[in-house]
């Protein structure tokens, strides 16, 4: 059976935080990708992708090349490349990357299929609506909604949201991220030491603020623990204070934002996870959490907040435990029971591996997707 084509649009190919684009492009059966970006990172993290991307000077030159492309949004090499090649449609990762893909939608007449990740739907309903930055993405929101094909929601809750910014009804699914199983699997000696693990940006959605205070209390209370906050950003020194106020700065440890695989060996060791994201003020929150599908299938439980996508991720009494946002004696009361209670956090480990592995295997998740593709290109003759 000959290999179907299709392209891939992402702005920036690829950060860090996203191997689950890296690993949806590398477990399709059926077809295969082809990378159009504005800048290609970390190729020597993520190799084996075909990538084309533009000049970094593209946008201040005064080329010819430049000018057709502020005239029509296409870019000279990429439409050559769309001239040449059978893409049978295009898959564009983030709502404000269809702005790059719509042109060559348009002019070569192939479906387009968006997946919604959570802050490019929080902008077009939340106070981010009026805020300069995304003016030309909100101002086009219409036409987005209107020429793509089909949108794939990382959650049942971002669906809803994207439904209300104006996405119609019928032209959106909830399509959930997969990971790659084979990567993650439980450490064959059980972790020594109790080790509290959270990962992430430090932005005010992954509430690694309550996380800390629910550590402190639950130490407080009697059982030894350390933690351990893999990532960086704004609210790093805020999360410091946080620390010192509630006595544990000594067991808490920042070594910063680290590569992924580093990151796995973090989840390895660990003995629970928190993902404590909350409801933003400016309405960003979480959608398909990889962090908690990535640490249950290293057999690791997970304790959240019921937000965004994680109760689709994380069942309640079974591979972890939820709590109402911003609950923080719920939340150390539940990482007292994990932590000075073997028998139960190996329980709720052996189930969250088993839930990984039944919904959220890459390979079962490429397949669903690529039926998807199937349903999209079948709907182009008609």
């Amino acid at each position: 059976m000959s290999v179907l084509e299709f392209a891939l649009f992402r702005n920036n190919f690829l950060h860090l935080s996203e191997t689950f684009i890296h690993d949806e492009l590398r477990f399709h059966k059926k077809y295969r990708g082809t990378v159009f970006a504005r800048k290609y990172l970390n190729r020597d993290v993520y190799p084996g992708h075909e990538v084309f991307s533009t000049d970094q000077n593209l946008m201040g030159s005064l080329s010819p090349a430049s000018l057709i492309y502020g005239l029509t949004g296409l870019y000279k090499p990429f439409y050559n490349v769309f001239a040449q090649r059978d893409f049978k449609l295009i898959h564009a990762h983030f709502g404000h990357n269809t702005l790059y893909a719509l042109p060559y939608a348009k002019k070569f007449k192939i479906p387009l299929v968006v997946s919604l990740h959570g802050r490019d739907v929080t902008i077009l309903v939340g106070p981010d609506q009026k805020n300069p930055e995304f003016f030309y993405y909100t101002m086009r929101k219409n036409e987005i909604f209107n020429h793509a094909t089909l949108f794939l929601a990382a959650s049942s809750e971002l669906k809803e949201l994207a439904i209300e910014a104006g996405c119609p009804e019928n032209k959106i699914k909830v399509h959930k991220l997969g990971i790659d199983i084979s990567r993650f699997s439980p450490p064959a000696v059980s972790p020594g030491d109790n080790l509290v693990v959270m990962v992430g940006r430090f932005v005010a959605k992954k509430g690694f603020a309550f996380g800390i205070r629910a550590f402190a209390h639950a130490v407080h209370r009697g059982v030894a623990a350390k933690m351990l906050i893999i990532g960086d950003g704004p609210l790093r020194g805020e999360l410091i204070e946080i620390a010192e106020k509630y006595g544990v700065s000594n067991l808490v440890e920042m070594p910063g934002a680290l590569p992924h695989d580093e990151v796995m060996k973090a989840m390895k060791q660990a003995t629970v996870v928190i993902t404590p994201s909350l409801v933003a003020p400016n309405m960003d929150r979480e959608s398909g959490l990889i962090v908690a599908k990535e640490a249950q299938a290293c057999g690791v439980p997970v304790l959240a907040h019921w937000h965004g996508g994680l109760p689709d991720i994380v069942a309640d009494g079974k591979t972890g435990f939820l709590y109402p946002e911003r609950d923080v004696a719920g939340m150390a009361d539940g990482l007292f029971r994990i932590l000075s209670n073997r028998v139960l956090r190996e329980e709720l480990g052996k189930n969250a591996r088993e839930r990984m592995l039944e919904h959220y295997d890459i390979i079962k998740v490429n397949e669903k997707l690529e039926s998807i593709y199937d349903e999209v290109i079948s709907l182009r003759g008609t």
